[in-house]
C-alpha cells in the first residue's frame, strides 16, 4: 500500500491531523492506498504557498512563451511514462485498461500540448488609436493573472480534469492548489510529481488531499482569488456558498443528461453505435455522456433492439483484465445511486431492455453495474432527468421533429447534445435549436481544448472552460489609456468645472 502525500510549496506533507483515508481500487473493493485527511492548516499552508510563489516568486514574472515551454515539457514527461500511468490510473479510475491509456494519460498529454498552444493570445497586448474633439491617445489592454486558483478536481477523470484546470491557469502566470477527489487522488499526484520533475518552481502547482474538511476550507479561504470546480451541482452550490462570503469568483463544469437526436433520415446503426459508445465508455462516468436516445416512432423499434444488442456485448471486468470493455463504477455508494435511480425508473414504468442490474460473476469486492438499455421512457420520468453516472441508456419516441427538439431542451441541465442524419445542414439546424453548450454532429466526444469553448447551460455550468474564452477566465484585463496631449481629456473635462483645473 503506497502512502500519497500533500505538496505543499516544493516539499511534501503529510496532514497536521496525521489522519489518513483509505484509497479503495474499484475493480475488487479493496484498499491499494491512502492520503491525508487534510484540515483547514493544511489547506491554509498550501494557500500561503501558492501566494507566497504568486505575490514573490518567479512564476508571474516569466514570459507566457517560457510557462508554455514548461507545459511542453510536462507534457513529455507523461508522454513518456504512459505505459506506467496506465495501470495506476485503471486501477485507481476503475477504467477499462483498452481505453484507459488514451482516455486518462494520453487525453491530458495532447490536452496540455494544447493549452501551450495558445500562448499567442497572452503574448502581446491589444493596442488600439483614438482621436476625438478632447485630444488623442492609445489604448493598451493587456491579460493579467488573477492570482491564486483553487482547482476541484472530480474522481472520473483526475488527470485530464487536473490538467483542464492547471495548464490554462498556469499559462496566464496563476499559482494553483489543486483538491483531488477522495477515491482518485492518482492522477492529481501524479501530475505534481510530474511538474517538480520537469522544474516548475516550488508553489505553482500545490496539492491538497482529502476529502470533505479540506474542500469546505479551501472554498471558503479569504487567500483564494478564483475558484475552478468540476463536479455535482450539489456540491458545486455549497462550494459557491462558501465562496460568496470572500465574494470569490467560481466556474463550474457540472453534470448532463445530454441527448442524442437521431433524425429519420439518420444511419440509424452508426446512431445507435455512436450513443451506445457514448453512454457505455468509463462505466458511464462521463459528463458530456448521450444518456437520452431520441428516436422517431417508427425507428423505435429497430433502435432499441440494436441498443440491447450493442449494450450486450460488452464485456465487464475488472479494469486492468484482458478484454474487459466496461470496467467497475468508481465506488461503492455510486453503485448503490445508479441501482436506486434506475429502480425508480422502472416503477414509473420504464422497461428494461438490457442489465438493469449489478454485474455478477465478475470480480469479488468490485462495482460492477451491467451496460443497460431502458425503453419505454417518458421524458418526466427519473431516469430521464436525474444524471445517473452510469451505464445506463434512455431510449425515448417522439412523433415530431418539434417534439425532439422540445423533449431534448426539457432538462435541467445543458451541457452537451449529439444529431445524427445524413443532411448534415438540416442535423446543424437542429443542434442551433439545442440548449447546448457542445453540439456533436454524426458524432461524439470531440473537444479541441485550444479552439473550442465549453458553457454549460442551465445546472450544467458556470462560466466556460477550454478554448480562448477558457484560458481568458483565468486572467484579468487592464486597460490602460496614454494621453497624447498630455492630460487633454482631464482638461477639458476640468474646464467644464473650473478655468484652472483646464491648466
Amino acid at each position: 500500500m503506497q502512502d500519497l502525500l500533500n505538496r505543499v510549496g516544493g516539499e511534501w506533507r503529510e496532514s497536521a491531523t496525521g489522519r489518513w483515508i483509505d484509497v479503495e481500487d474499484p475493480s475488487y473493493g479493496t484498499v491499494f492506498a491512502r492520503i491525508p485527511d487534510s484540515s483547514a492548516a493544511d489547506v491554509d499552508d498550501a494557500v500561503r504557498a501558492a501566494r507566497t510563489a504568486f505575490d514573490t516568486g518567479e512564476w508571474p514574472r516569466l514570459s507566457v512563451a517560457e510557462r508554455a515551454a514548461l507545459l511542453r515539457r510536462l507534457a513529455d514527461h507523461l508522454e513518456a511514462r504512459v505505459p506506467e500511468l496506465t495501470g495506476a490510473l485503471a486501477q485507481d479510475t476503475g477504467t477499462a485498461a483498452k481505453l484507459c491509456g488514451a482516455l486518462q494519460v494520453f487525453g491530458p498529454v495532447v490536452n496540455l500540448r494544447g493549452f501551450a498552444s495558445m500562448e499567442d493570445l497572452l503574448a502581446a497586448p491589444t493596442v488600439w488609436d483614438q482621436s476625438g474633439p478632447a485630444g488623442d491617445g492609445q489604448w493598451r489592454v493587456t491579460r493579467e493573472p488573477i492570482g491564486v486558483v483553487a482547482a476541484f478536481v472530480p474522481y472520473n477523470f483526475p488527470l485530464y480534469e487536473a490538467v483542464w484546470k492547471f495548464a490554462p491557469a498556469a499559462l496566464a502566470g496563476n499559482t494553483v492548489v489543486l483538491k483531488s477527489a477522495p477515491t482518485t487522488p492518482v492522477g492529481v499526484q501524479e501530475l505534481a510529481k510530474a511538474a517538480e520533475a520537469v522544474g516548475f518552481p516550488p508553489g505553482v502547482l500545490n496539492v491538497v488531499h482529502g476529502d470533505a474538511d479540506a474542500g469546505s476550507a479551501l472554498a471558503a479561504h479569504p487567500g483564494v482569488d478564483f475558484i475552478s470546480f468540476t463536479g455535482s451541482s450539489g456540491v458545486a452550490r455549497k462550494v459557491m456558498a462558501a465562496a460568496a462570503a470572500n465574494l470569490t469568483p467560481v466556474m463550474a463544469e457540472l453534470g448532463g443528461k445530454s441527448p442524442a437526436v437521431v433524425l429519420d433520415d439518420a444511419d440509424l446503426s452508426l446512431a445507435v453505435r455512436g450513443t451506445v459508445f457514448s453512454s457505455m465508455i468509463h462505466a458511464g462516468q462521463v459528463c458530456v455522456a448521450t444518456t437520452r436516445l431520441l428516436v422517431p416512432d417508427h425507428l423505435y423499434e429497430e433502435a432499441v433492439t440494436a441498443a440491447a444488442h450493442y449494450a450486450d456485448l460488452l464485456t465487464v471486468g475488472p479494469a486492468l483484465a484482458e478484454g474487459t470493455d466496461v470496467g467497475p463504477v468508481n465506488n461503492a455508494a455510486q453503485l448503490a445511486k445508479i441501482e436506486r435511480i434506475v429502480a425508480a425508473g422502472v416503477a414509473e414504468g420504464a422497461v428494461v431492455a438490457a442489465g438493469g442490474r449489478r454485474a455478477s460473476k465478475v470480480a469479488e469486492g468490485g462495482y460492477y453495474y451491467r451496460p443497460t438499455v431502458l425503453r419505454d421512457v417518458a421524458n418526466t420520468m427519473s431516469v430521464a432527468r436525474d444524471e445517473i453516472f452510469g451505464p445506463v441508456l434512455s431510449v425515448l419516441a417522439y412523433s415530431s421533429l418539434d417534439e425532439a427538439v422540445a423533449v431534448a431542451n426539457d432538462s435541467p441541465y445543458g451541457l452537451a447534445a449529439s444529431v445524427w442524419s445524413q443532411d448534415e445542414e438540416r442535423a446543424r439546424q437542429v443542434g442551433d435549436r439545442l440548449q447546448a453548450g457542445l453540439v456533436w454532429i454524426n458524432d461524439a466526444g470531440a473537444i479541441d481544448v485550444a479552439r473550442t469553448p465549453l458553457a454549460g447551460r442551465k445546472h450544467s455550468g458556470v462560466g466556460t472552460e477550454l478554448g480562448p474564452d477558457g484560458l481568458y477566465a483565468y486572467t484579468l484585463p487592464k486597460s490602460a489609456w496614454a494621453s497624447h496631449g498630455k492630460g487633454a481629456q482631464a482638461a477639458a473635462y476640468g474646464m467644464m468645472l473650473h478655468p484652472e483645473l483646464a491648466g
